[in-house]
């Protein structure tokens, strides 16, 4: 009973590991505006379960965690089963004639199967880390297309409204041009701007399009299922988006990067590397026994030690030492690289974030406020005489390519604070 449980638990155990890593890098992030709304929260979800990448990383790190066991293991015995032929052919007729039973085992030097062990968990280690570099990626990848999907909804809301104005222009100049008060060139500008308006629209749509195949790939749906996501661009308005110290997200990214916690990890393999090639210049032992039936006659039994001399260890373990010493500060040199990189790419990310944040507040609080008063103005001159056609048309225009810009804005807040959770780094899932 307790070793039927003990097995269990030792089956089930990396499979655990496996999960329980990748859930908190998965959901450990904090800075994407969106991540508490309910609908964006189910498709990540959604997303980390059924992503075939991720699936794929998470099988790898059960069979990595699969072969630390064996890596530590005794080599299989070996049993053979014979017949001695001496000076007759029947056992009883000679001393040396008979069947014989013979089994023998490698044993290694001592502390060689626990260096073996240690080198296969660092190394299933790397694959747990991947499995949270992956989710990183995903989860990275699913929020930059609900960014993409958002703010091509947004575009087109706006160009709606850009062509409701205009509309309400183009009616207002054929009232004048009808009573002798406009020129018809003002009738068909404001015409072709009205018509420009559709090929605007039919862009967005499409980016619309692309954005949902995007997610559904993410998250293994077929194609053309619809993603309901309430939030709009907008609902980022009036909210105070938290930019927190660079050391700070510095400091969570050297905590929690998966990158840098597999750098650290194939260094300390490495290191056991060097450790076992050194204590391969050690000898093996190998031990055997054999039982002799001799019929009427007393049966056989041997027992023989033998030893697995390494007699070639200049051309062969002391080559491995040199090659595990080699890969060791190859290591070394790459947790380096990646700590600036990993640095390097916070930095970045941080700075985009910042500076999407700052400017988004600018026009949200100064220059759309200016342009709808230029607007006003512009057409208020405009019924009265005063303003020219082209000026009410470029207010407008201003107004509506801010509007663009304010949301675009709104989207790199989105996009680099999505980046920022995943380390500054895109990842391929693959």
């Amino acid at each position: 009973m307790v070793s039927s449980f003990s097995l269990f638990v030792r089956r089930l155990l990396p499979a655990f590991l496996v999960f329980a890593l990748a859930a908190p890098l998965a959901r450990g992030q904090d800075l994407f505006p969106l991540a508490g709304e309910p609908s964006v929260r189910a498709l990540l979800e959604e997303t980390l379960a059924r992503n075939p990448d991720l699936r794929a990383a998470r099988e790898r790190a059960v069979a990595s965690a699969a072969r630390i066991a064996p890596a530590g293991a005794l080599s299989d015995p070996m049993v053979s089963v014979g017949y001695d032929k001496g000076d007759a052919w029947l056992p009883g007729d000679g001393a040396d004639t008979g069947p014989r039973l013979a089994f023998s085992q490698e044993l290694p030097f001592s502390g060689k199967r626990h260096l073996r062990s240690e080198v296969s968990t660092r190394e299933s280690d790397l694959a747990r880390h991947a499995v949270g570099a992956v989710s990183l990626s995903v989860t990275y990848a699913l929020r930059k297309a609900v960014s993409d999907l958002l703010l091509a909804r947004q575009n087109i809301a706006i160009i709606k409204d850009q062509r409701r104005a205009t509309s309400d222009i183009e009616e207002l100049t054929r009232a004048r041009y009808s009573a002798g008060l406009g020129s018809q060139l003002d009738v068909l500008r404001a015409q072709a701007e009205v018509a420009r308006f559709d090929q605007m629209r039919l862009h967005e749509e499409g980016l619309v399009t692309s954005a949902i195949a995007e997610v559904n790939r993410l998250r293994g749906q077929a194609e053309g299922v619809p993603v309901e996501i309430p939030s709009e661009l907008n609902d980022l308005i009036g909210r105070d988006i938290e930019v927190p110290p660079l050391a700070e997200v510095l400091a969570r990214a050297h905590d929690a990067s998966p990158e840098l916690h597999a750098a650290l990890s194939l260094v300390e393999r490495n290191r056991l590397a060097i450790d076992l090639a050194q204590r391969n210049l050690k000898p093996d032992f190998v031990v055997s026994s054999s039982y002799g039936f001799r019929g009427s006659l007393p049966d056989r039994w041997t027992a023989e030690v033998g030893i697995i001399l390494p007699a070639w260890r200049k051309s062969k373990q002391r080559q491995a030492v040199v090659e595990a010493e080699a890969q060791f500060r190859s290591a070394q040199a790459e947790q380096e690289a990646m700590a600036l990189k990993a640095r390097a790419s916070v930095e970045k990310a941080y700075a985009d974030f910042k500076a999407a944040v700052l400017e988004a507040r600018t026009i949200e609080r100064q220059v759309l406020v200016i342009d709808s008063l230029a607007v006003e103005s512009a057409l208020a001159g405009f019924r009265s005489g005063q303003t020219p056609f082209i000026s009410v048309l470029e207010a407008h225009r201003v107004l509506y390519e801010d509007q663009r810009q304010h949301a675009e804005l709104l989207f790199h807040i989105l996009w680099h604070s999505a980046l920022l959770d995943a380390f500054g780094m895109e990842r391929q899932t693959s």
